[in-house]
């Protein structure tokens, strides 16, 4: 069988490393940003074909296997991920092999054990939620994607390690079509319930094999005592925050099915999922590029690095997930019965408020990055822990008193959150009220107002023709492209500001 060709991009960094340059950043946000927009769109795309073939209440029984499994797997020590990429000072080639043996046989351990915790789980939901109580075989097999992630995150790092910007965004991208290939095929085939969780659990099968196929990037599974001590303290640490994000994310979740039943969750899953779309988005940027990118930064108190590299991250984060966020925001009455059915049109309102909590996590993750991979993991776990603390009260609190109020209550806990983050890293971009004016208040107060403008001119034009889906799609599309426009304008403009400022000096 013949080899495959070497990936440019998974050239081994010298050491010590060294940052990337500008043309290098520009490389990586490129796959970054095509990894963010095809992870957007197209579980986006799968999930409208699912959620117009199945039951509501179907959805939540599955929503409610893949939040258990989320919760579940960050106890399989996950922050082994982190620990693996702050190795990079270490000189010897040898000790970073054996770390990688180590945080392997460490994560294959726990990903078999917390499976049989979730079929135990799994058991005791089908009794507790109301309307899933036949579900047990799809929440359990839901299960089989803890051991598959926990193994995919050691090949990850050897990856991350190398700048492999474009094997992080290809692999992802692949994945993805390959499992919603695979779960639609069986829509077809009349076996919708089967598909969805296909998809699911295919969706990290595939992005295991991706990742640990070809490149040498797989160690061998070894346990070493010395390289388990010394990653010890930044992996549990890191695992800690990973469980309060998986927390953050799902246990909300498996409070409002305990309270409101699978009906209802189904309507808070499908706004959930618009704010899980923009956290994985921003997700995508941290960990393609963000992540490894400060990791690459000379340490210390304030090294000029970290300031363009937030800088940079905020522009980023604004020009894509603040985007899609202002066209959700104005546009939520039209786009969610429009592309889900009429029969969402209730989840509509909620999606709006989350899509804006989901644009301040996605800020928080350009904080985050910095301080995962910089030693300050305990900072990091702290505004964690205070945000998924608080976020659990107010759905507990809120939600039997309406799901809108609490999605809104959801979003300002998520902009505090994001201020505690930019507050730990105040040092690390001086002038943090500034940047974030001059990178995030003003493009998306732009994108807003543009977004309206467009919507609004729509409505005018298309006043006299017969309301159906094609006028929806043009209204959305005038406000979308308003809305881009707004962005790469400001943007476009702040360049050119720059490089004529720039040009004296040289």
């Amino acid at each position: 069988m013949p080899r495959a060709a070497p990936d440019p991009d998974a050239r081994a960094a010298p050491h010590p490393p060294s940052p990337p340059n500008a043309g290098r950043y520009l490389h990586g946000a490129a796959w970054s940003a095509l990894n963010a927009v095809a992870g957007a769109l197209l579980p986006l795309g799968i999930f409208v074909v699912f959620a117009r073939w199945l039951p509501a209440a179907e959805i939540g029984a599955v929503a409610l296997g893949v939040a258990a499994s989320e919760m579940i797997k960050a106890f399989g020590l996950p922050g082994l991920y982190e620990a693996l990429l702050q190795q990079r000072d270490d000189r010897q080639p040898d000790n970073r092999r054996r770390c990688a043996e180590t945080a392997l046989a460490c994560l294959l351990l726990g990903g078999a054990a917390l499976f049989g915790l979730h079929l135990l789980l799994a058991s005791l939901l089908v009794r507790l939620v109301p309307g899933v109580e036949q579900a047990w075989l799809v929440i359990a097999v839901t299960g089989l994607r803890i051991p598959l992630d926990l193994a995919a995150l050691q090949p990850q790092a050897a990856l991350a390690e190398r700048l492999a910007f474009r094997r992080l965004a290809l692999r992802s991208v692949v994945a993805t079509a390959g499992a919603g290939a695979i779960g639609l095929g069986l829509v077809f085939a009349g076996q919708a319930l089967a598909g969805l969780v296909a998809y699911q659990v295919g969706l990290s099968a595939l992005l295991l094999l991706l990742t640990a196929a070809g490149g040498g990037t797989l160690a061998r599974p070894r346990l070493h005592r010395d390289c388990l001590r010394r990653m010890w303290p930044e992996a549990w640490r890191a695992s800690a925050i990973r469980l309060v994000a998986a927390v953050n994310n799902y246990l909300d979740q498996v409070v409002v099915a305990g309270l409101l039943g699978g009906l209802r969750l189904a309507y808070y899953n499908l706004a959930k999922r618009i704010e899980t779309i923009l956290i994985s988005a921003a997700a995508s940027f941290s960990a393609i590029l963000f992540q490894p990118v400060f990791a690459r930064r000379p340490t210390g108190d304030n090294p000029a690095g970290n300031a363009q590299g937030l800088q940079r991250g905020l522009m980023v984060l604004t020009a894509t997930c603040g985007l899609a966020t202002a066209v959700i925001v104005v546009t939520h009455p039209r786009l969610i019965p429009l592309v889900f059915g009429p029969a969402w049109a209730e989840a509509a309102p909620i999606a709006a408020c989350l899509a804006f909590g989901g644009f301040a996590r996605a800020l928080g993750s350009a904080h985050g990055a910095l301080l995962s991979v910089s030693g300050r993991n305990r900072q990091l776990l702290w505004v964690s822990l205070g945000s998924a603390g608080s976020g659990l009260a107010l759905v507990a609190l809120l939600a039997p008193v309406g799901l809108v109020p609490c999605a809104a209550a959801l979003a300002l806990r998520s902009v505090a959150s994001t201020g505690a983050m930019a507050w730990l890293t105040r040092r690390d971009l001086p002038g943090m009220g500034r940047a974030y004016a001059l990178a995030v208040g003003l493009p998306f107060g732009l994108m807003l107002a543009a977004a309206s403008g467009g919507s609004l001119l729509a409505d005018r034009l298309l006043a006299g023709m017969p309301p159906g889906p094609w006028t929806g799609l043009l209204a959305l599309a005038t406000a979308g492209t308003a809305a881009a426009g707004g962005v790469l304008l400001y943007f476009g403009l702040g360049l050119l500001l720059r490089r004529r400022r720039a040009r004296p000096a040289a």
